[in-house]
C-alpha cells in the first residue's frame, strides 16, 4: 500500500499541484488518447525498456557485482500474491504516477530551460536516484541498481520527447513494471530460488 500511494497518488498528486501552481492545464503533460504512431512507440518503448534492464542485470551478473534489492523482493518472499495487485497497480497508479511528476513536470520544467537532451538525460537520472530508498544493502549495491534503472528511464523520457504525450511513457512505464512483477511472481511460485538468487536489477 506504501507503494502504491507513494508513487501512485503522492507522485501523480505532486505534478498536479505544481501545474496548478504554476497556472497550468493538463495541455502542459499532453495528454491524448494514443494515436498508431503512439501505440507502435509504446511497443518499441516496452521492448527497449526490458532489453535495457536485462542488459544491466545480465552484466552484474556476469561480473558478480552485487546489486540492491527492492523491498518488493522481500515483501514477495513472504507473500507473492502481493504482486498480484502490482501488476494492475502499474498500469492504473504507479506508471502514470510517476510519469506526471518525472517526465510531465521535472522533464518538462529542465527542457523549458537547458533543452530536451539535458531534460531527459537529468529527468532520468533523478527518477533512478529516487529509488534508493527502495532499495535495501549497502550503497555501491544501491548505486548499481539505479545505475540500471537509469537506462529504462532514458527510453521513457525519450518516448515522451517524441510523442509529447504522457500517455506514452505512462504505458511504457506500466507495462515495463507489470511484466517485471509478473515475472517476479513466477519466480517466487514456481522457482527453486530465494530473494538472494532473484536477479534483482530487473525488479522495478
Amino acid at each position: 500500500m506504501s507503494l502504491v500511494l507513494l508513487q501512485g497518488i503522492a507522485f501523480g498528486g505532486v505534478a498536479l499541484v505544481y501545474t496548478r501552481y504554476r497556472g497550468l492545464d493538463r495541455s502542459y503533460f499532453g495528454v491524448s488518447v494514443p494515436s498508431l504512431r503512439d501505440i507502435v512507440a509504446v511497443v518499441l518503448g516496452y521492448v527497449t525498456a526490458l532489453v535495457a534492464a536485462f542488459v544491466g542485470a545480465f552484466l552484474v551478473s556476469t561480473f558478480g557485482v552485487q546489486a540492491g534489492s527492492n523491498q518488493v523482493t522481500e515483501i514477495a518472499a513472504q507473500d507473492p500474491e502481493v504482486l498480484l495487485l502490482l501488476i494492475p497497480a502499474s498500469f492504473l497508479l504507479i506508471g502514470p504516477g510517476e510519469e506526471l511528476l518525472f517526465r510531465g513536470v521535472v522533464q518538462n520544467r529542465i527542457r523549458e530551460s537547458f533543452g530536451p537532451v539535458p531534460g531527459i538525460a537529468l529527468a532520468s537520472a533523478i527518477f533512478a536516484a529516487i529509488h534508493y530508498v527502495a532499495l535495501t544493502g549497502g550503497a555501491g549495491g544501491r548505486l548499481v541498481t539505479i545505475g540500471i534503472l537509469f537506462f529504462p528511464s532514458v527510453v521513457f523520457g525519450s518516448a515522451y520527447e517524441l510523442t509529447d504525450n504522457i500517455a506514452v511513457p505512462a504505458l511504457i512505464h506500466g507495462a515495463y513494471n507489470a511484466t517485471l512483477f509478473s515475472l517476479a511472481y513466477l519466480i517466487f511460485k514456481f522457482a527453486e530460488m530465494n530473494p538472494g538468487e532473484i536477479p534483482t536489477g530487473l525488479l522495478f
